[in-house]
C-alpha cells in the first residue's frame, strides 16, 4: 500500500515500491527474485540474512506470523541506493487481529537492477510491546 505519489520517481525508487508491494501479496518468491544471488537483508537490530536462500527463510518465517501492510510515505535516491521513510503494519496470523504500526527507515542499495544490500532501522521493543511477543533472531515467542 504505497502512499508515495509515483509521478517522477525514477525507475529504481518504482522497483523498490514494487518490492514493498509484494509483503502484502505475500509474494515471497517474486521478493527473493529482486535480490542479487549474494544479497543481504538486515534488520536491525536482529542479525543479518546473507544470500537468497537466507533470505528466503526469512521472509517466509516472517510471513508465517505476520501479514505485513506497507505505508510509504516517502523515497528519495541517491545513485543507486534508495531510501525509504514508512510505518509497516504488522498483524499477527494467531486469529487475535492484533495489530502494530512500526516505523521503519529503509536502505535498499541496488545493483545490476537488483537488491542487494537492504537495511532496516526499526525499534524491535515497539513491535514487541504492541504484539505482545519477543521476536529473537530464530524465533516469535507469545
Amino acid at each position: 500500500m504505497t502512499q508515495v505519489d509515483r509521478t517522477g520517481l525514477s525507475a529504481d525508487e518504482i522497483f523498490v515500491l514494487d518490492f514493498l508491494d509484494m509483503w502484502d501479496a505475500e509474494d515471497v518468491d517474486g521478493m527473493v527474485a529482486r535480490f542479487t544471488p549474494d544479497g543481504s537483508y538486515i534488520d536491525m537490530p536482529l542479525p543479518p540474512r546473507n544470500g537468497q536462500a537466507e533470505i528466503d527463510t526469512y521472509i517466509r518465517a516472517v510471513l508465517s506470523a505476520f501479514a505485513v501492510r506497507i505505508e510509504t510515505f516517502a523515497i528519495a535516491s541517491k545513485g543507486s541506493t534508495i531510501f525509504t521513510e514508512r510505518v509497516d503494519h504488522l498483524t499477527l496470523k494467531d486469529g487475535s487481529g492484533k495489530t502494530v504500526p512500526l516505523p521503519v527507515t529503509g536502505v535498499m542499495e541496488l545493483r545490476d537492477g537488483k537488491i542487494h544490500k537492504w537495511r532496516e532501522y526499526l525499534d524491535l521493543a515497539t513491535a514487541e510491546r504492541g504484539l505482545g511477543l519477543k521476536i529473537s533472531s530464530t524465533e516469535v515467542v507469545g
